[in-house]
């Protein structure tokens, strides 16, 4: 089984019964799967690999995402070189903190491999503002290379890269792939904002109210598409739609302790809700 190379804290892979579910209740078998908000892009991994859809479409605004995509998917070969060379060390955690800080785009790999590095080493995942696993003094239980299992993650992105002409990668606003996305007749398009409550503490590009509110509107302005979008379930968010049934369901997250988070699901009109376990609609 093909797995995602990242660490996102409630990774949205756990969403894939649900997927696998709404894809057969609404024959979307041959699908382009597309995701303006990919980061890990779990979910996407397990549907192309698994056969339930024939291409997908990852984007991300964060560059150095971005460039970890494109280096991993289609230079492979010099970014495993990478992963088998780099020591696993807090002075080399300095050194790629310090490449993925600069954020030169015009060397790709270089960028792409700091963010992948950071997110391995990096507690939960957490590339903005974590330290690494074990502090910096290494007192810890962990250390900083046990989510760095160099032989399974060479592994891992050499049978993923095999996907990678059915796997297309951008850098562009959300909102912009978005609108590109559902001109597509064959497009099921999800969206996985950054959370509303603590998204300010998990990601380097976070919103703001109004940013959700926008987002919300754009969808209600495309109910015919194909689209689903899922958040934290909060009060804020269910207001913003108000014409749309939610679906909760619950979510572990691992940034910091584990915890049980409820979450929530809207889908455009043309989508019919698969009867999933632990996926219920809301009163």
């Amino acid at each position: 089984m093909v797995f995602s190379p990242l660490r996102y804290p409630g990774g949205k892979a756990k969403l894939f019964p649900f997927f696998a579910e709404l894809i057969k209740e609404n024959s979307l078998f041959g699908s382009e799967y597309c995701e303006p908000y990919a980061g890990g892009a779990g979910l996407a991994i397990q549907l192309l690999t698994q056969g339930f859809v024939n291409r997908v479409a990852i984007n991300d605004i964060d560059v150095s995402i971005y460039a970890f995509w494109k280096s991993a998917l289609f230079d492979t070969d010099k970014f495993c070189t990478l992963i088998a060379r780099t020591p696993i060390t807090i002075e080399e955690w300095h050194r790629q903190k310090a490449v993925w800080m600069k954020g030169n785009v015009k060397n790709s790999l270089a960028l792409g491999f700091s963010a992948y590095f950071l997110n391995r080493t990096n507690r939960s995942g957490i590339i903005e503002g974590a330290g690494p696993i074990g502090g910096f003094a290494q007192t810890g239980k962990w250390k900083i290379d046990v989510r760095m299992n160099k032989e399974a993650q060479i592994k891992n992105l050499k049978m993923l890269s095999r996907y990678a002409d059915q796997i297309t990668v951008s850098n562009m606003d959300a909102l912009d792939f978005f609108r590109q996305s559902i001109a597509k007749n064959n497009a099921l398009v999800y969206l996985d904002p950054p959370y509303y409550v603590k998204g300010h503490k998990l990601y380097k590009n976070f919103y703001e109210h109004e940013d959700h509110i926008q987002i919300a509107t754009e969808l209600a302005q495309h109910r015919k598409a194909k689209w689903v979008v899922s958040y934290d379930d909060v009060g804020e968010i269910r207001d913003a739609y108000p014409t749309f049934d939610p679906i909760t369901y619950t979510l572990n997250y691992s940034a910091g302790q584990k915890t049980l988070g409820s979450e929530v699901i809207f889908l455009s009109d043309t989508l019919s809700m698969p009867d999933v376990q632990g996926f219920h609609r809301a009163a």
